[in-house]
């Protein structure tokens, strides 16, 4: 099934990297790189802010491609980690808070795979 739920349940589709880069929006890009030194202190090149979706073969952005998440679903053959019996992991301790959008994403779909 190929679908833009990135591994750790962020719909790729709403993404901002994802639109900037397949509408190839530098406008957008820079705007994606104001917030990140605005959030995170970090300097990035708008340029290299490429990504075609989490599990999509191509560019992925920085922090998106060294994802530890992403690694073990794909190590594991998992589109999402809804499908691992390990959800909710200690991996995703950071993203999947109280609240978190993406982690009830994951709940719903590992219901559907029951």
């Amino acid at each position: 099934m190929k679908t833009l739920i990135a591994p750790c349940g962020i719909d790729c589709s709403i993404c901002e990297a994802y639109i900037a880069t397949k509408h190839n929006d530098m406008e957008m890009k820079q705007k994606l790189a104001d917030n990140f030194m605005k959030q995170f202190n970090k300097d990035i090149d708008p340029s290299t802010i490429n990504c075609v979706g989490c599990i999509q073969e191509g560019k992925h952005i920085g922090f998106c491609a060294q994802c530890a998440i992403r690694a073990c679903s794909i190590d594991k053959g998992y589109q999402t980690c809804a499908e691992c019996d390990d959800f909710p992991c200690p991996k995703g301790s950071f993203i999947w808070v109280e609240g978190s959008k993406s982690k009830a994403t994951l709940v719903d779909l590992k219901k559907q795979l029951k």
